[in-house]
């Protein structure tokens, strides 16, 4: 080692080597530069809010996501290609372009598109009621996918790598910015009744980051388990426990400095505490008049339809309440067909 090294250059180096695990945080300092760097990570809280580098045009994300839905051809991306050469074969000369068997000739969409709005933008018969708010909608026509595969892009929309193993976008909102409301999380998925989507918790996983950057799941019909404390269980010893586990935690993370894992894992314990008392309220659409659930059809005879719109409503919720980042899923392994 240069013994000329300064005191201040080995401290910089060390808050670099700590900052996430591996060496994504010296590669991320080298990306965002140092005088992002303060900004970024100034509070020691774990999910404290975090000023941006730039006045934001948005606050929060409302991602609804539904894997396996109608394809786009036949929804709001008019494709006068298809209607050309319906019935032929698909240009190009690959045996298979999918794993279900041979190819089979293109095909139209059965379902007529016409214009609407100011716009003129084309949308299918299947959409009456989004075709009067088109203006008011921006379409991006320029995404593309590196598989065709449900589970791999399923993760490929939620993180940009058809590979488990990387932040979901939820996740690096949650490290960028931090908490809005600390007593709840920063990031949540709310998931279909008929169960998680393809690959599961890999679409909303926190990769490489700290383990407090995960989305937690919830939804309108299953709430949180083992969140409420035991009846048994008095409040000032529910709090003496909890008091008990920092101690400890604490002491073991000044054992083992650096230890990103532990620090997550506390920070957890700690708004769990909090959640005890937030969450059951936030989550509680009793609290909501008769005609927003009449607008929101969270009574309707079909049972899946009253659970997405029960799942719309506590969402919209979530959001009133401010947490930064949620994901509403309508679809599951076994839907995504």
């Amino acid at each position: 080692m240069n013994r000329q090294t300064s005191t201040l250059d080995l401290a910089r180096r060390r808050f670099l080597g700590q900052m996430t695990t591996g060496m994504t945080g010296v590669a991320l300092a080298h990306l965002l530069g140092d005088e992002f760097l303060p900004t970024l990570l100034a509070a020691e809280a774990p999910g404290a809010t975090r000023q941006p580098h730039f006045a934001p045009k948005a606050k929060q994300v409302l991602q609804i996501f539904c894997p396996g839905a109608a394809s786009h051809v036949d929804l709001w991306d008019y494709k006068p290609m298809l209607e050309k050469y319906n019935g032929t074969p698909l240009p190009g000369g690959e045996a298979e372009v999918s794993f279900q068997g041979k190819n089979g000739n293109l095909m139209k969409s059965p379902w007529a598109f016409a214009a609407a709005g100011k716009s003129g933008k084309r949308i299918s018969s299947l959409l009456p009621h989004m075709a009067r708010h088109v203006d008011d909608i921006a379409f991006i026509h320029s995404m593309t996918s590196r598989t065709n595969t449900h589970g791999p892009g399923c993760i490929y929309m939620n993180s940009c790598f058809t590979r488990e193993g990387f932040p979901s976008a939820g996740a690096w909102v949650s490290y960028a910015l931090g908490s809005m409301n600390q007593n709840l999380p920063t990031y949540v998925a709310v998931q279909d009744i008929r169960g998680e989507p393809p690959n599961g918790k890999a679409n909303w996983s926190n990769g490489f980051l700290s383990a407090q950057h995960q989305a937690v799941a919830m939804a309108a019909q299953q709430p949180l388990r083992n969140l409420a404390r035991p009846a048994t269980l008095k409040p000032d010893e529910d709090q003496a426990t909890r008091d008990y586990l920092k101690f400890i935690n604490a002491e073991h993370a000044a054992a083992h400095p650096g230890n990103e894992e532990l620090g997550a894992r506390m920070a957890t314990y700690e708004l769990a505490a909090k959640m005890q008392l937030a969450a059951p309220e936030v989550s509680d659409l009793s609290r909501e008049p008769e005609h927003v659930h009449n607008l929101y059809g969270t009574n309707d005879p079909n049972k899946l339809k009253a659970a997405y719109a029960r799942n719309c409503l506590l969402t919209r919720r979530y959001l009133e309440q401010g947490i930064r980042y949620v994901s509403l899923y309508c679809a599951s392994r076994a839907s995504a067909v």
